[in-house]
């Protein structure tokens, strides 16, 4: 082994060796840390081809860093919670608490009535929505989700619009003026938006402004107003108001363990359905 710089034959001495991608790991590792802090959420492929190593490399790199408090490993990627303006990537959001999304989109989807025209927002609890209603050759869905447009390619029964727009490739959605038109034009008997953020003082916030936009719009232009989210987004506070919390009609989620809670949206006239009370 050579120290570098130095005349062959001299040994590297208290350093190793720099791994393939020319850092060493802890030096990767802090770069990896950085990027997670500024961005949010960071993906496996992405970072292996930033440091041109191996996803096994990677992984191992996130375990180290989750150890460390510094991130949660997710299959595929990483994320943080912190941060008003936290937007994490799809692929990495629906990878999350499936068995809580799964059992909110059957109840959502109970609640739509024959003929029923409704807008979905490009949350991955709506993308869980859709797939409870894939079947449903009676109604007509408007998205700016690009996960569920490729949901209904794939063989959905009902009638799909899709808005258009410039495309989120962190979101997977269709944002903008030309998307905000598409809503702004239409009307749907039901709407089910979800949110990064619940707030008894702030409301119903989000990360981006520009889907915080889409969503309120969508509530605005629906005779029934329905929030679908995990119990997670209680009590967080994020970048963007898309309204007070008595603008809903319904709230949707897996389990509300707080009576404060169910007492405010009671005094909000906020109906509440849960689709995994806890046992007595």
């Amino acid at each position: 082994m050579h120290r570098a710089g130095g005349p062959p034959g001299e040994l590297t001495v208290g350093r190793p060796a720099a791994e393939a991608g020319g850092l060493l790991a802890p030096e990767r590792r802090e770069e990896i840390a950085a990027l997670v802090r500024q961005n949010k959420s960071v993906l496996v492929k992405d970072l292996c081809r930033r440091f041109s190593v191996s996803g096994e490399t990677i992984r191992k790199d996130l375990a180290s860093l989750e150890e460390a408090g510094l991130l949660i490993k997710t299959y595929g990627g990483a994320y943080i919670r912190e941060g008003v303006k936290n937007e994490v990537y799809a692929s990495i959001r629906e990878g999350l608490l499936t068995e809580v999304k799964e059992s909110i989109g059957q109840v959502c989807a109970a609640l739509v009535q024959r003929g029923d025209t409704l807008f979905l927002d490009a949350s991955t609890t709506c993308l869980a929505i859709a797939r409870a209603l894939l079947e449903r050759d009676d109604i007509t869905i408007l998205t700016h989700s690009l996960q569920i447009a490729q949901l209904y390619a794939d063989g959905g029964a009902g009638k799909l619009i899709l808005t258009g727009g410039e495309l989120d490739q962190k979101n997977q959605c269709f944002t903008g003026p030309i998307a905000l038109e598409m809503v702004d034009q239409h009307y749907a008997d039901l709407a089910f938006v979800s949110c990064q953020g619940l707030s008894r003082t702030e409301g119903v916030t989000d990360g981006s402004s520009e889907i915080g936009h889409l969503r309120r719009l969508m509530l605005q232009h629906s005779a029934r107003r329905c929030l679908a989210v995990d119990k997670t987004k209680l009590d967080h506070s994020h970048f963007f108001r898309i309204c007070h919390l008595n603008f809903v009609q319904t709230v949707i989620l897996d389990t509300l363990e707080e009576p404060d809670w169910r007492e405010y949206l009671q005094a909000q006239g906020v109906a509440v359905l849960e689709t995994m009370p806890l046992k007595p």
